[in-house]
């Protein structure tokens, strides 16, 4: 295999470097050695051939011949009135044999434009697509094969991939007419002394002088319009343009085939827009599509590439993927061809009038991501949803759900314990927006809590293990858990349960309140859940954790299905040193199970407690002790209540979460001995 040869002025990270890179191999492959190969790399687009950088750069100032570029179909084509016909008028007049197939596919095109009778831009509906009929028959193969990657028909239908814009032009601009005239230059039809300095720049990345042009949604980076020193002309490298609708016409085949299909999507690798996973992004944007470009590392033939482009497999389970996040989520689940390294994502998006510019999204790479499995378990809610943002919401409802797709995008790139429970902390307050405003139509999700708790449990800290312990408790024979319907909202449909605890309320209140409600109601701490440490509740007690974040984190965590979930290892925490807590965890969760010795807490106590009640709660909890069997560490008048645990509605919300047993029984152990077991996991 030859020495490869990188070329530093073609980078992957914009469309119009990517599309230059399939250009080159393109041209190579044809023209020069059909056992070129190409790949790519983060300092630019590897080259497998038989050249060294000077002999790359005579080959294409001598021995490259252009491809035949023509739209006859569109109005500024350089075929009707009016048109700018420099480029076409040049090529026609040339004596260059390199023009030859060019000049016969402008020959052809005016033929047939005389034979349809047509002197002005045809008539989308019906000229059009007879014109395309009549231009796929008569022009050579090389010719079609740009008309192909332009336009594809589909039961008379016209699309149009969007990597050329719509039909080959980017509003007024003509991509095949401003093609002429880049190639009347680089031919070196017009004089021009930036000919070999501008090839190098576009191979080598080297400075050269820049001509007036545009390059149209390829690439606005050169352009000063709208700069401080005011409006100026586009700027742009001719051989850029060149050699990246080269490229782009590689994508062909695998246009005809996948559009042929009756995808929605208009192209192989073409996703529905996603507003997310950029900085860039703004709500409501008006976007065409997204290009998911894809890359590799091994060389790889112009064959192999357009075997990939035409099968252009993105697949998300057994579906092929539709959007940005499914196909950011079959990265992560390797439901992509073999041999990619990773996706550069491109958002076309209206951004210069009623003209698309391509705005460079980011890279995903294609690695096993440990969320996937996590994030099947919201569908088909999670896609619903974000469909659901695009109708007749309050813009409350709207915000909730752009940020839940958000989130989901970037743990979809990126399987952190962070980004699931930013996702988590999304999908609850999707989920307390729809309750309150009684979204219909779409129901309230509905996900295991299995692949999310192995997400969030390595590294978790306070604020994560309090949540799960709540978000975990539910009663025998419960349809869902305990706290969904006070936190969130009612569980089989979307609306206010009417135990909703004020969600304005510090979130220590509210689960104060729903102690309370309980306890007055007749109903024990919830038996079943996920143990809490005793250490963890000694923080919340004292205040000494992040609140809101926990609040957040737990109306995500409460909605999942917590059932048959068992406690992970090491649930055990360091040992509860408050006293006050230490008696108290003893009367509400004694873990005995003898009913005749276990203690059962009063109803009124989470009532006393948030009324800050604590001395007199601590009375009755030392008398029930004794009552049932254990001498108590301390006498109640030996404990001094500190002005941290003085508020008992603190108190009262540690004591719903269930402590672990192992914690439990150490605090009994020097009361007495006892042999007894505790299952640690949800119902």
């Amino acid at each position: 295999m030859p020495e490869p040869l990188v070329l530093p002025g073609i980078r992957s990270s914009t469309l119009l470097g990517y599309l230059k890179g399939l250009g080159v191999l393109s041209v190579l492959s044809r023209q020069d050695d059909p056992h070129t190969r190409g790949a790519w790399s983060r300092e630019g687009f590897v080259l497998y051939a038989d050249h060294d950088r000077d002999s790359l750069e005579r080959f294409f100032l001598e021995r490259w011949e252009p491809a035949p570029v023509v739209s006859p179909w569109n109005g500024g084509s350089g075929f009707f009135p009016k048109d700018n016909t420099e480029g076409l008028d040049a090529i026609e007049a040339s004596g260059d044999p390199r023009l030859a197939r060019f000049k016969d596919a402008i020959h052809i095109s005016r033929c047939v434009l005389r034979d349809q009778g047509l002197t002005a831009k045809p008539e989308p509906k019906r000229e059009k697509p007879r014109l395309l009929r009549a231009l796929r028959a008569a022009l050579p193969d090389d010719a079609v094969e740009w008309l192909d990657a332009a336009v594809v028909m589909v039961e008379g239908e016209l699309r149009f991939p969007p990597v050329l814009g719509s039909g080959g032009n980017d509003g007024r601009y003509d991509i095949a007419n401003n093609y002429a005239q880049s190639v009347a230059y680089v031919v070196g039809l017009r004089e021009w002394p930036g000919r070999a300095p501008c090839l190098r720049a576009a191979l080598a990345g080297t400075p050269a002088p820049l001509r007036t042009m545009s390059l149209a949604h390829l690439t606005r980076d050169a352009s000063p319009v709208n700069s401080p020193s005011g409006e100026s002309d586009a700027l742009g490298n001719p051989w850029d343009l060149v050699l990246a609708v080269t490229g782009s016409m590689v994508f062909a085949a695998g246009a005809t085939r996948r559009l042929g299909a009756g995808r929605g999507a208009a192209a192989p690798f073409t996703m529905r827009p996603t507003g997310a996973g950029y900085g860039s992004a703004v709500s409501g944007e008006k976007g065409r599509d997204e290009l998911w470009m894809p890359t590799w590392d091994r060389p790889a033939s112009l064959v192999e590439v357009r075997a990939l482009l035409r099968e252009g497999r993105v697949q998300l389970g057994r579906r092929d993927a539709v959007t940005a996040l499914d196909a950011a989520r079959a990265a992560g689940a390797l439901g992509v061809a073999r041999g990619l390294t990773g996706f550069e994502r491109f958002a076309i998006l209206e951004r210069a009038g009623q003209s698309n510019l391509t705005v460079p999204a980011g890279r995903i790479e294609v690695r096993p991501n440990p969320a996937v499995e996590a994030l099947a378990t919201l569908d088909p809610w999670l896609g619903r949803m974000v469909r659901r943002a695009g109708g007749d919401l309050p813009a409350g409802q709207r915000a909730a759900i752009r940020a839940l797709e958000q989130a989901a995008f970037a743990l979809a790139s990126e399987g952190t314990a962070a980004r699931a429970a930013r996702l988590l902390a999304a999908v609850g307050a999707v989920e307390v927006a729809c309750a309150v405003g009684q979204v219909e139509g779409v129901s309230p999700v509905r996900a295991k809590a299995g692949p999310w708790l192995e997400l969030l449990w390595d590294g978790a800290d306070v604020e994560t293990r309090l949540a799960i312990a709540f978000a975990s408790l539910a009663d025998p024979d419960a349809p869902a858990q305990a706290l969904r319907a006070p936190l969130v909202g009612a569980h089989a449909r979307y609306a206010v349960d009417d135990r909703a605890t004020a969600r304005e309320a510090p979130i220590v209140t509210q689960l104060a309140s729903i102690h309370e409600r309980r306890a007055l109601a007749g109903l024990p701490t919830p038996p079943f859940g996920l143990p809490a440490r005793l250490s963890d509740l000694e923080r919340l007690v004292h205040g000494h954790l992040d609140e809101q974040r926990m609040a957040s984190l737990l109306r995500g965590l409460v909605v999942l299905d917590w059932r048959g979930v068992r406690a992970p290892k090491g649930q055990a925490g360091v040992q509860c040193v408050d006293p006050v807590l230490a008696h108290l965890v003893l009367a509400f969760h004694d873990p005995r199970r003898d009913d005749e010795l276990r203690l059962t807490p009063r109803a009124d106590w989470p009532a006393r407690l948030r009324a800050n009640r604590v001395r007199d709660v601590i009375a009755e909890v030392h008398l029930r002790l004794r009552l049932g069997g254990l001498t108590p560490i301390a006498a109640a008048s030996d404990l001094v209540v500190p002005a941290a645990t003085a508020s008992g509605e603190r108190l009262a919300a540690a004591l719903l979460a269930r402590p672990a047993a192992g914690d439990v029984f150490r605090l009994l152990h020097s009361m007495t001995t006892f042999d007894d077991t505790e299952d640690d996991s949800a119902p």
